[in-house]
């Protein structure tokens, strides 16, 4: 029966990605890690930096979990950890 079936997507980094088309052939590519305090590991940090310099993505995204129950917050790697 295919609907017991549990597909599993793997372990990637990270977690999410969003791809936003912009204007013509140009599109912003943004990664989400999830975390549930928001804060990464040193080796995290070294492949998030990474991305951003090979710009694979426009922009990485940590989200964790917010005050009140079912909120997300959304923390901007750049601002957080610099370039």
């Amino acid at each position: 029966n295919p609907f017991k079936k549990m597909v599993v997507l793997g372990t990637g980094f990270p977690d999410f990605i969003s791809i936003k088309h912009v204007h013509d052939e140009l599109y912003s590519v943004i990664g989400v890690e999830v975390k549930v305090n928001g804060v990464l590991s040193r080796e995290e940090k070294e492949k998030c930096q990474w991305l951003l310099d090979k710009k694979v993505f426009s922009k990485i995204w940590i989200a964790k979990k917010g005050k009140e129950r079912g909120e997300i917050e959304y923390i901007d790697f750049s601002k957080k950890y610099g370039e």
